[in-house]
């Protein structure tokens, strides 16, 4: 479809990250977030933090993707197809504390968006379209171990999408990449010497993006639980000599 070829059609506008350097350092009970390298233009609001949560609002990536809460969008009246992507990526190392485990890690993000198409009595209908797409990997020592990720087409509305991973068990340091996108394009009808052109409106917009890092006391068996299995490797090795 015409209206899905970002990049090929007119009047595009792209929207990156931009230079705020600004490092992340949070430590909690149980664990350290930092930046990863190359990710260092952040900014993060602390939300909750103990030994069993770690919760942040994203403010950077709302920045990013809300054109600072003014709102992304995309607007024609005369049959010049228009569209607008921004895109944002960040990185955070994570750091367990000796006796803890990452256990779980969610994403929640909230999108608003709005579609408005021209119409006519005589004239073919214009377009108006808006999507995001959402990605979230983990990785270990540069391996993507778990990865997951969301698209949400044509929102008129308000919606919120979650990508989770879950029943971890890592007690060592892991890396967490998010990238986002919200891209819309309309196209009006032109003006047709009866009628003015008529306008078309796309926007999509992220309103809320919240990260939650979940953390447990480590599976370390206690000094008794080793004291019981040496014992019972002890009773072990007197009923097999007493066979022998």
């Amino acid at each position: 479809m015409k209206a899905m070829m970002a990049g090929l059609a007119l009047g595009m506008a792209v929207f990156g990250t931009a230079a705020h350097a600004e490092p992340i350092h949070i430590e909690s009970a149980a664990m350290v977030l930092d930046n990863l390298p190359g990710f260092n233009d952040d900014r993060v609001s602390v939300l909750a933090n103990s030994a069993d949560m770690l919760q942040l609002s994203l403010l950077e990536m709302i920045n990013r993707n809300s054109r600072g809460g003014v709102g992304w969008s995309a607007f024609d009246d005369q049959g010049t197809f228009q569209e607008t992507v921004s895109n944002y990526a960040s990185g955070y190392q994570l750091s367990t504390r000796d006796g803890f485990q990452i256990s779980q890690i969610t994403l929640d993000l909230t999108f608003s968006g709005q579609l408005q198409q021209a119409e006519s009595p005589i004239d073919p209908p214009g377009q108006a379209l808006n999507y995001t797409q959402e990605g979230m990997q983990l990785t270990n020592a540069g391996t993507v171990v778990q990865s997951d990720g969301r698209r949400l087409d044509n929102l008129n509305g308000t919606q919120q999408i979650t990508l989770t991973f879950r029943d971890l068990s890592w007690t060592d340091t892991v890396g967490l990449q998010l990238q986002s996108q919200v891209w819309m394009g309309a196209q009006g009808i032109p003006p047709n010497g009866i009628l003015p052109g008529l306008p078309s409106f796309a926007s999509m917009n992220l309103t809320g993006a919240t990260l939650t890092i979940h953390t447990a006391v480590s599976a370390v068996p206690e000094p008794a639980t080793y004291g019981m299995l040496l014992g019972g490797l002890a009773l072990l090795g007197v009923a097999a000599r007493r066979r022998c």
